[in-house]
């Protein structure tokens, strides 16, 4: 026993250090773990069949950590694995609203129906067995018994095969049979909602007057189930002509138009008939989330659900775009303030930054903002010295001295994941936040990169910093070391937080500026190192995100939130549920604030709609009896973005007395709030053909068009309201109008 011991640690041990060529320049990161930290199990729960690289902070990831799962929500329908099988919900007739939110989950034992055996086998466990952009199968059983389901975001469908077993539908009450032949059955539940079953001719359902609806025939096949729109029988003919259609494969598209600074996502599904269908031309059918029809020209049907994102229109095809607007972003506001050369050298002089990758990365993002800021107001020495602080700060953990208590970024092979270490908040453990954390990393590195692109190449620092882009953005799917756009979800339109997504209400995401932060780094990145590929992944997710923000968090337009909510705005997004509350506090400036910091030139997009600003962060206020109890700089530079005179005359009766939260710095504050009190409010519907842009408006009626050119030429600039003007490289050209 001690020697197959030795031989499996042995092959583990040589399997880690063949990654080793991971890092091709300068830096160096750690196979082992050397610190001891609490890192993710060991078991994945998959199938043999299932290798490489798989997508933690996902959907469906629980099922991945769990015998079975937790409940997950491929929206309009809610699932759960237990040992009978498969627990299938609609939320949608059940939302609840209340004043700090709305829910839409999946209460224990409660359930519409289950797809299990009619043998009542009970299953061991669920395991993954394959996946695409935004659909999963998932195998229960052994390898020659088994019931293999498929389904994903969007989807009214659940895909079943199986093979030497004969399958059921478990109700906990008799279901209401409202249309019946054969193979096709259209029921109610319950529960108050409507299904088809579909399966090949050569089998039938039977036992319908129970509370175990069979399917008689081979034991090895397929069939179909789909969540219907009503009990009309025309609606259970329309969906019968797709239900034998499998979805195979989701894969999502995009690229970016510089013309008009949109975004053209395309989402396409791949199809297999089964058998026979009518008039489906292998197409499927997808619910269309808000963010996505709104933007879309693709017809939809008359069909809808309901769901805690809101209305979801049902659309057919084997395809559909949206365009997203990319609205700009910048290094930093342009405008030079007096005064600063103070706060500025503070910001030098700190010390002791944090050791781990949260609070580590926030000081590393106040660095960013002080250089830029300390350029545009001709500290350049200042600025020099910050951006030297920089590199000696991401040198450091981008170099592994295989100490003890070193900080480093660890790989762990297992799970294919890079994870700086100390870790925080679950980071090593369940793989949370990385999105969050790393962001902040790619920010300062963006800055670097603005004025010396040379130590940013991949002989340099560009290949460790690559590995941390890769771990929460990878766009390679072939990649054997790290899952396709780990914390980023295509379809839902924006990132997940948590690693393993084990809650009753699905996985989470607080801080949507946190992931537009890090959004903002691959941005910049991408440009001051004039690689397109990565400018273009940084803008695709940042406007997708952007949409999903104003529609989800934000609800700009006043449809997703029911009316009892009391919040302009909510502060979590759940997979079965949207609140006003946090991780960490209820106190107004955090629930508000925290979908709202760090503050920096890729923030401009609070400012979109400043009625709606205006709204909420005067509910926040409110909220806190007049005063800010905490994060005062963050929220007032929030409401500098639609009255930065009030939130100048705000800072100034502070005075001395500013408590500054440690993500925020006073340089910052000034600079940001004096800066809008000259430019005015951001202009939302004048785009610029050059990505890092901004327009504004003074109150006065001035224009100011803003570029930040880099590279060594001028380029010819255009703005959609007709100015067009040279702008100079590697400086902020600013032109205004009165």
């Amino acid at each position: 026993m001690s020697r197959t011991i030795r031989l499996v640690l042995f092959f583990y041990l040589s399997s880690n250090l063949s990654a080793k060529p991971l890092i091709s320049g300068n830096g160096s990161i750690s196979y082992h773990n050397i610190n001891k930290e609490i890192l993710p199990q060991n078991i994945i729960y998959r199938t043999n069949h299932l290798t490489g690289p798989v997508p933690t902070n996902d959907w469906w990831s629980s099922i991945l950590w769990e015998k079975f799962s937790s409940n997950h929500f491929p929206h309009p329908l809610a699932l759960d694995y237990d040992k009978q099988g498969l627990r299938i919900f609609y939320p949608g007739n059940s939302i609840n609203a209340f004043d700090k939110g709305l829910a839409g989950g999946m209460p224990e034992l409660t359930q519409d129906l289950i797809i299990a055996t009619n043998t009542n086998k009970l299953f061991k466990e669920a395991r993954v067995h394959d996946f695409s952009d935004w659909f999963v199968t998932t195998h229960l059983g052994d390898e020659n018994n088994f019931l293999r389901l498929t389904y994903g975001h969007g989807s009214p469908f659940i895909f079943v095969n199986f093979q030497n077993i004969s399958p059921s539908i478990l109700f906990t009450s008799n279901p209401k049979i409202w249309s019946q032949s054969k193979n096709i059955i259209g029921l109610t539940t319950d529960k108050g909602n409507h299904y088809g079953l579909f399966i090949p001719q050569r089998y039938k359902w039977d036992e319908l007057q129970s509370k175990k609806i069979n399917a008689s025939g081979p034991k090895s096949g397929f069939f179909s189930l789909a969540l219907l729109p009503n009990n009309d029988q025309s609606t259970l003919k329309y969906f019968s002509n797709f239900a034998h259609n499998h979805v195979t494969n989701t894969h999502i598209n995009w690229s970016f138009k510089n013309s008009d600074s949109t975004v053209i996502t395309e989402f396409k599904f791949e199809t297999k008939a089964v058998c026979s269908s009518i008039l489906s031309n292998n197409k499927t059918l997808t619910a269309l989330y808000p963010h996505q029809w709104r933007r879309s020209k693709n017809p939809t049907t008359k069909y809808h659900y309901q769901s805690v994102r809101g209305k979801m229109k049902l659309m057919e095809g084997n395809s559909f775009k949206i365009n997203y607007e990319f609205p700009g972003v910048l290094p930093s506001l342009p405008l030079e303030v007096k005064n600063l050369k103070k706060d500025l050298q503070n910001i030098l002089n700190s010390k002791n930054l944090a050791k781990d990758t949260y609070w580590a990365g926030k000081a590393l993002g106040n660095l960013a903002s002080a250089s830029s800021i300390a350029e545009v107001c001709n500290h350049n020495a200042i600025s020099e010295s910050i951006r030297t602080k920089i590199k000696s700060e991401l040198k450091d953990w981008f170099s592994f001295s295989k100490l003890k208590g070193d900080k480093h970024f660890y790989y762990n092979e297992n799970w294919s994941t890079l994870t700086g270490i100390p870790p925080s908040y679950g980071s090593a453990k369940e793989i949370n936040d990385h999105h969050f954390h790393y962001g902040y990393f790619l920010r300062a590195a963006s800055e670097i990169a603005r004025f010396e692109p040379e130590w940013l190449k991949e002989k340099n620092w560009g290949s460790i910093i690559n590995l941390i882009i890769k771990d929460i953005a990878n766009t390679d799917r072939q990649n054997k070391d790290f899952p396709f756009l780990r914390n980023f979800d295509p379809y839902a339109g924006h990132s997940w937080a948590s690693g393993h997504a084990r809650f009753a209400d699905g996985n989470n995401q607080e801080s949507s500026s946190e992931s537009m932060n890090a959004w903002t780094g691959l941005i910049l990145l991408g440009q001051f190192t004039n690689d397109t590929r990565l400018r273009d992944l940084g803008i695709f997710l940042y406007s997708s995100e952007l949409a999903a923000i104003e529609e989800y968090w934000f609800d700009i337009n006043k449809e997703n939130h029911p009316e009892k909510i009391k919040s302009p705005s909510l502060a979590m997004i759940w997979g079965g549920k949207s609140t006003y509350e946090t991780w960490f506090s209820d106190a107004p400036h955090c629930k508000t604030g925290i979908n709202i910091l760090p503050i920096h030139g890729g923030s401009l997009y609070l400012g979109r709609f400043p009625n709606f600003a205006k709204e909420n962060y005067e509910f926040a206020l409110k909220n806190s009896n007049g005063k800010w109890a905490g994060w005062p700089s963050i929220m007032m530079s929030y409401e500098a973005l639609y009255d930065a005179e009030n939130s100048w005359k705000k800072w100034n009766e502070y005075g001395e007395k500013m408590p500054l939260d440690s993500g925020n710095t006073k340089a910052n504050t000034i600079h940001w709030i004096e800066n809008l009190r000259r430019l005015g409010q951001l202009q939302k519907d004048i785009k610029c053909d050059y990505p890092i842009s901004a327009t504004f408006k003074s109150s006065t009626g001035t224009i100011t068009h803003i570029v930040y050119l880099s590279g060594k030429k001028s380029l010819r600039v255009n703005f959609s309201n007709g100015e067009s003007f040279e702008a100079l490289p590697r400086k902020f050209t600013i032109k205004s109008i009165n």
